[in-house]
């Protein structure tokens, strides 16, 4: 018998033989989620409390798993007989069970990338003058003329950002690249900017170059690749131990840029389902095993000049994408950009629209016309509640009056009957689901004020943004809810969220995540 809850540290498996499991923060880091690969797949949860997020049967107090998927949903004695020979059995102390929550937006290369990035958003990291002393730092420790990369630059949170010239005198041996949190932009020194060249949206004399991260990326290279695999596997693992056991990675890539993943995956080292979604005129692909295309994702840039690109263009290449069989995905931050590709949405033809399941990304700004729009076109709104909690205090600073209330509209989507994702775009903010949940609730930021109360969601529809929202809107119905002859992606956890109040649920625990009936990760 297995037991989560605190006191119960005895384990058994299969074999009868007792093992002692390591707590948490021992086994966090370490060889753990290898070592529970090596138990049974079938298992059987009892003593729990069951949320299923099927309407057939919502609660139950005890689960049972074999060959991936789940066979019974109800009581012990109901589940028990259709549990498999030697299943594992879970005591779960009364601990919550939940279908695995779902991700569909985040930028998974660029989490595993973090171990060769200077994090700009470290704590130590208050000013201007402490990020140019940790690059100065970083460096000595890297040789001459290689790029120094960084991540997270926030202009708010240091007073202003560096200058082109003060990285040049902090790393005169190095091309030197910031790159800010929105991931739109970033600041070069003198060194990067000539290897650059003259490009639009470049400002020589700040360094800051907008619009141009792409070509960017090209010129700095890729992460080597034994630490790109490394910081995938590691990645993997935290986010299955924040509950997470499907993700959509929103960084487009061809079949062939998804290598280092996709041999992961087939040695067993990434335990989650990723969804990858596709760049523009990108030669589809099939889907096999845990690795899915996703959609293909659209980007617009909104700045002085407006839309890039424009508007009769973006129209184009969603036409394309859509005509060519596809869910089509477009980053749609500013109003400007929203009005422009609900447009050109409503351009295509029904035959092309309906039933595609076609997304807007993050919407950060929805004028209230627009809501019944959306709604009355079948789009998906990816929405980002953890904004609320982490950039809630710059929205308040920056925006006054009724466009405050535009922010990451939630609830009023939702009663014109709008299908709402919930996603972190990680890392531009960390990935907890739990977080965007709480936040979802509460709208309260990390600074303790309320950002529009008129769009706070109930307990479970906050739940339903990273379960059954995020799976409709990745096309995946099976995925986010609890089923009979349905995977076994669950979660065990504490305390219920759907019965915590908004500041607990942000702190969950997670006490085991299965993906297709194997353990990703156990407490």
């Amino acid at each position: 018998m297995r037991y989560l809850r605190d006191g119960g540290p005895l384990q058994q498996a299969g074999s009868g033989r007792p093992h002692v499991l390591r707590s948490r923060d021992e086994a966090e880091g370490s060889q753990a989620a290898s070592v529970v690969r090596l138990t049974a797949a079938d298992w059987l949860l009892e003593n729990a409390r069951v949320a299923t997020l099927d309407a057939g049967r919502p609660r139950a107090a005890a689960l049972a798993v074999a060959g991936g998927r789940v066979v019974a949903i109800g009581t012990r004695a109901e589940v028990e007989p259709l549990a498999g020979r030697r299943p594992e059995r879970v005591d779960c102390g009364g601990a919550t069970v939940l279908p695995g929550l779902v991700d569909p937006h985040l930028h998974l290369y660029a989490l595993a990338a973090s171990a060769v990035n200077l994090d700009c958003a470290a704590p130590a990291i208050r000013d201007v003058a402490d990020l140019l002393a940790a690059l100065r730092a970083r460096a000595r420790s890297l040789p001459a003329g290689e790029w120094l990369r960084g991540e997270g630059l926030d202009e708010r949170r240091l007073g202003r950002l560096p200058t082109a010239t003060e990285l040049e005198a902090a790393a005169p041996r190095h091309p030197v690249r910031l790159r800010h949190r929105s991931r739109h932009a970033s600041v070069l020194n003198r060194r990067a900017l000539a290897l650059l060249g003259r490009v639009e949206g470049c400002d020589p004399r700040a360094g800051l170059v907008g619009g141009a991260e792409n070509a960017l990326s090209r010129l700095v290279g890729p992460v080597p690749r034994a630490i790109l695999a490394e910081g995938l596997v590691a990645s993997g693992r935290r986010l299955a131990a924040m509950g997470l056991t499907t993700i959509a990675d929103a960084t487009p890539r061809t079949y062939h840029g998804l290598a280092p993943l996709r041999q992961l995956m087939a040695a067993g080292s990434f335990p989650l389902r990723v969804f990858a979604m596709r760049p523009v005129g990108s030669s589809p692909w099939r889907g096999g095993g845990m690795l899915f295309p996703g959609p293909v994702k659209i980007m617009v840039e909104e700045g002085s000049r407006g839309l890039r690109p424009g508007p009769s263009t973006l129209a184009r290449r969603i036409a394309a994408a859509a005509r060519s069989g596809a869910q089509v995905a477009v980053h749609c931050l500013g109003a400007a950009t929203l009005v422009a590709t609900v447009a050109a949405f409503a351009a295509l033809p029904a035959r092309y629209r309906v039933g595609r399941r076609h997304r807007l990304e993050h919407v950060a700004e929805c004028p209230p016309p627009m809501v019944a729009t959306i709604a009355a076109l079948d789009l998906v709104v990816v929405t980002n509640p953890a904004f609320v909690h982490w950039r809630g205090d710059a929205y308040r600073a920056e925006t006054s009056g009724p466009a405050r209330r535009w922010l990451y509209r939630a609830r009023s989507l939702a009663a014109a009957g709008v299908t709402l994702a919930g996603a972190s775009d990680a890392p531009i903010v960390p990935a907890s689901p739990w977080v965007g949940l709480a936040a979802a609730r509460s709208r309260r930021t990390a600074g303790g004020h309320v950002l529009s109360t008129g769009e706070r969601l109930g307990a479970a529809d906050a739940l339903a943004l990273f379960t059954t929202g995020a799976a409709q809107s990745l096309r995946a119905p099976a995925l986010g809810r609890l089923v009979e002859g349905g995977p076994a992606d669950l979660i065990v956890v504490e305390p219920d969220p759907l019965r915590a109040p908004p500041d607990e649920v942000a702190d969950t625990r997670v006490l085991l995540t299965l993906v297709g009936g194997r353990p990703a990760w156990r407490a």
